[in-house]
Formats: C-alpha cells, sequence, structure tokens
C-alpha cells in the first residue's frame, strides 16, 4: 500500500501527510482572515464614528456656551439625544437581525452625516427659543445614530467568533470597548480645538470623518 501511495503521488506517505496537513492549516488560517475582515472593516467605521460622536457633544455645547446659553438651555439640547438612543435600542436589534448589521451600521452613519449637515444652518441670529428647538431635534438624529451604529460595532464581535472561543471574544470585545472610550476622549479634544478656530471648519472635519467611515 505504501509502495502505491508513493508510486501515485511521488512522495513519502509521511512526507504527504505533512504537506496535506500544511495544506489544511494554510486554509484555515486563511478562512480566519476572510471572516475576521467584516470585523476589521465595521470596527473601524466605529471607531471613527466614536470620535465624531464625542466631537459632536463638544461642538454643540461649546459653541452653545459661545452664544450665550445657559447651562439649562444647553442640557435641553441634548435631551431628544439621550432619549432617541433609549427607543433606537429597543428597534435596533430587530432591525440587525432582518437587514443585517451592514444596513444599520450605513444607516448610522448616513444619520451622523445628516446630524452634522443640519448643524451648518444653526444661525447666531435665531432667537434662543428657535435655535433650542432646532438643535434639540439635529441631536436626536444624533442619538439614533449613535446606537445604530454601536450595534454593528459590538454585534460583529460575536459573529465573526467561534462559539468555542469565549475568551477570543472576551479579548475582542475588550478592545473595542478600550479603544471606544479613548477615541471618544480624541473626539473631545478635537472639537473642543476645532471650534477654537471656527465652528463650521469642526463640521467639516467631522463630517470628513463620518464620510470616512463609511464601509464602502
Amino acid at each position: 500500500d505504501d509502495a502505491a501511495l508513493v508510486q501515485a503521488t511521488g512522495q513519502a506517505p509521511s512526507v504527504s501527510l505533512e504537506v496535506s496537513c500544511r495544506e489544511e492549516r494554510k486554509r484555515k488560517r486563511k478562512a480566519e482572515r476572510s471572516a475576521l475582515l467584516p470585523f476589521a472593516v465595521i470596527s473601524c467605521s466605529y471607531l471613527l464614528f466614536t470620535v465624531t460622536d464625542g466631537a459632536l457633544r463638544m461642538i454643540v455645547l461649546l459653541h452653545a456656551y459661545n452664544l450665550k446659553f445657559s447651562a439649562l438651555q444647553v442640557a435641553i439640547m441634548f435631551v431628544l439625544y439621550e432619549l432617541a438612543g433609549v427607543f433606537t435600542n429597543l428597534f435596533a436589534g430587530m432591525a440587525g437581525a432582518r437587514w443585517g448589521i451592514k444596513y444599520t451600521l450605513v444607516i448610522g452613519l448616513c444619520l451622523q452625516l445628516i446630524t452634522y449637515g443640519l448643524l451648518f444652518a444653526w444661525n447666531e441670529r435665531w432667537a434662543q427659543g428657535q435655535a433650542i428647538a432646532y438643535v434639540t431635534v439635529v441631536q436626536m438624529f444624533g442619538g439614533v445614530a449613535k446606537d445604530l451604529t454601536k450595534l454593528g460595532g459590538k454585534t460583529v464581535t460575536k459573529l465573526v467568533t467561534p462559539d468555542e472561543q469565549s475568551t477570543r471574544l472576551f479579548k475582542l470585545v475588550s478592545l473595542l470597548t478600550g479603544w471606544k472610550n479613548s477615541l471618544k476622549g480624541v473626539g473631545y479634544f478635537l472639537g473642543s480645538a476645532l471650534i477654537l478656530v471656527s465652528y463650521y471648519l469642526a463640521l467639516s472635519v467631522m463630517l470628513g470623518l463620518v464620510l470616512l467611515a463609511l464601509p464602502f
């Protein structure tokens, strides 16, 4: 039998087995890289979004401060931002299960584009009541965007990790969460620094980052 195998393959059985094992390992590594590609793409999009989300809060807060709004008035501007996040969490899971994570991620990023785009229209000559109402509604889109994007960023780690590798899943989620918190701080800093130069410059830079985050 061994002689027949050598004659058929031109290799000894042990060599043939070693080659087969090597090829199998290569296939497994290739499959693993392919499986992790969605994680890499969606995670990068989510982390870039996190920068823009942190910056959004500082841009709105500091611009309102520069326009002499009170602390209570600024707090009102963020009411729908937080409430929208609560209601989005209730339906985002169903949307992700029905249409897929990429769909919810892209919708979230597009809503963030709309949020920043609408903030360009914030007119300094508006009455305070008009400005508060406008910015509060605009912030609602930002709140929905935040939780739709977060769904994709957090869920993809579970989808690309085999069930038996729970330790690896934990490490991936920990890494993603750690980077998210760090980059949100970067967003706070960028938003604060850019608005010292120009409100519209700050909005433009963040719009560019959101466009960069789109997974196309």
